[in-house]
């Protein structure tokens, strides 16, 4: 059995359907690190899987919930509740030794300017996150978005994420059309890497394809988070995509 390196791993999504136990087992035949997306069946909240974390011996970052979470609400008591969410499942990412823990900004359906009153209460957020990741130790990463309009961080500059790290997620950056600029982006702290493939815009409702499908630059990713130091993830939909992926990596050397 051939692993992968130890800065590369797989996200847990591929077998959402199983308990995490299972899961983990599944993901050990292929590598040492693991994502897990701390909700439904796999939710950290839950004692027994934070414990079934810990006996698998494997090592992880954890992806915080998003879904009906709004960090940059105008409304104070709604992005107090997405902190306070996150505050939770940092904590547990935490108790089972997590390296990082990634938190979406925003995203919305419909194509919208930038608006200020958003970005500065983002900015609070972010503060807010920085307080978490210095009281919990793990590294809180801020993960861009696809799709110029729908969300206030698609493109570098367009957030200041202050303390927290950046996670690189390629595909929406394919998508966004700024995947080289995100790349080469001296200011922004890429500590971690969402790899998987697309048509670039024409695939804005970011289809999670197969590595070796798509327009992302695969070697370029690879070689700049090795270079930085950054842990990647293969996000990926079925196992069948997995085999596809790693067959597709190892087959041009890049791991």
């Amino acid at each position: 059995m051939v692993l992968l390196p130890d800065h590369i791993g797989i996200a847990t999504d591929v077998y959402d359907e199983l308990p995490l136990a299972e899961a983990l087992e599944r993901l050990a035949a292929h590598t040492t690190l693991a994502e897990i997306y701390s909700g439904d069946r796999h939710d950290l909240l839950v004692a027994g899987n934070r414990r079934a974390a810990v006996a698998s011996g494997m090592r992880f970052t954890v992806h915080g919930p998003f879904e009906d979470l709004v960090p940059g609400s105008l409304h104070e008591r709604e992005r107090r509740h997405a902190v306070d969410v996150h505050r939770r499942h940092v904590e547990a990412a935490a108790e089972i030794g997590a390296l990082c823990y990634a938190v979406h900004p925003d995203v919305r359906e419909r194509v919208g300017s930038r608006d200020p009153r958003v970005i500065a209460a983002l900015g609070r957020t972010i503060e807010d996150l920085a307080a978490l990741q210095q009281e919990y130790g793990v590294r809180i990463v801020l993960e861009n978005m696809p799709g110029a309009g729908h969300s206030h961080f698609v493109a570098p500059g367009d957030l200041d994420l202050g303390e927290l790290g950046f996670l690189l997620d390629a595909g929406h950056a394919a998508i966004s059309g700024v995947l080289h600029d995100f790349l080469f982006a001296a200011d922004l702290d890429l500590a971690h890497v969402h790899l998987h493939d697309n048509r670039g815009p024409a695939d804005a409702h970011d289809p999670h394809l197969p590595i070796g499908r798509g327009v992302v630059a695969v070697s370029d990713v690879l070689d700049v988070a090795r270079v930085r130091h950054a842990t990647v993830i293969l996000e990926l939909l079925s196992e069948a995509d997995v085999q596809e992926s790693l067959d597709y990596l190892r087959r041009r050397r890049l791991v």
